[in-house]
Order: C-alpha cells, then sequence, then structure tokens
C-alpha cells in the first residue's frame, strides 16, 4: 500500500468502507449509482486536503471515468443479485468487496499522485483513475 498522510487514510477508510455498505445492497445494480457519488466525495475532500480544487470540467472527466470503471467491475455480482437467496448474499459480497477494493485503490492512487505533485492537469487524474481501475481484475 502507499505511503499517504493519515488524514488521506482516514478520508479514503472512512469512504470505502461507506462504498462497501452500499455495494452490499441486495437490489442489482442499485449500488452503482450511489457508489459514485461516495467515489466523487473521496477525491474532492482529498483535493481540499492537499489545497487544490477540481474545476468543474475535471468533475465531468472524472465522474465519466469512474462510471465505467464501477459499472464494469460490479457487473458479476449485480447479476449474482437476480438470484434470490444465495445469489443476492454472494452477490452482495461480491460487490462489497469490489466496491472496498477499487475505492480505496482509486483513493491511495490519487492520495498519493496529490501528496507528491504528480497531478498537474485533468488527464493526470484521469490516467491515475483508469490504471487503478486496471489494477483490481475483473
Amino acid at each position: 500500500m502507499t505511503s499517504v498522510s493519515p488524514s488521506s487514510k482516514k478520508i479514503i477508510h472512512t469512504l470505502s468502507a461507506a462504498a462497501g455498505a452500499v455495494g452490499a445492497a441486495p437490489i442489482p445494480f442499485a449500488d452503482s449509482a450511489l457508489i459514485l457519488p461516495i467515489q466523487m466525495t473521496m477525491i474532492i475532500k482529498l483535493y481540499k486536503l492537499n489545497g487544490k480544487k477540481l474545476t468543474s470540467g475535471a468533475k465531468k472527466g472524472l465522474l465519466t471515468a469512474l462510471t465505467a470503471s464501477t459499472i464494469g467491475k460490479g457487473l458479476v455480482g449485480n447479476l449474482f443479485k437476480f438470484f434470490p437467496g444465495i445469489g443476492t448474499v454472494s452477490g452482495g459480497i461480491l460487490n462489497a468487496s469490489v466496491a472496498v477494493a477499487l475505492t480505496e485503490m482509486i483513493g491511495f492512487s490519487i492520495a498519493h499522485a496529490l501528496e507528491h505533485d504528480e497531478i498537474d492537469n485533468v488527464s493526470d487524474l484521469l490516467g491515475i483513475v483508469g490504471k487503478a481501475g486496471r489494477l483490481i481484475k475483473r
């Protein structure tokens, strides 16, 4: 795990836990719509913590990148949720695990880049989000 400040860790862990709780919801595909704002909030808080601000254009691009990553990674778990009982439980566990791992990976990657001045523009940010998403295998 990348070394980041204790304040960054607190933000990342708190919002990753929230994403995991949402991922465990038994309703298929309902979690994706709720995980995205959690991830956006985490990124905005990390930016504020480091004295930086996201432009509205950057937020739109980031939302697009997060949408593709979050929906794609949670697809299998959401398909399981269509089967009552064991499918709902296993789909919830799978999605919760993926939501936590993906949110943590994105959070730590961005926090490290912000703390080491590795983000100069929106392309840098989107590249970090894309790379973090690819690290979590489907």
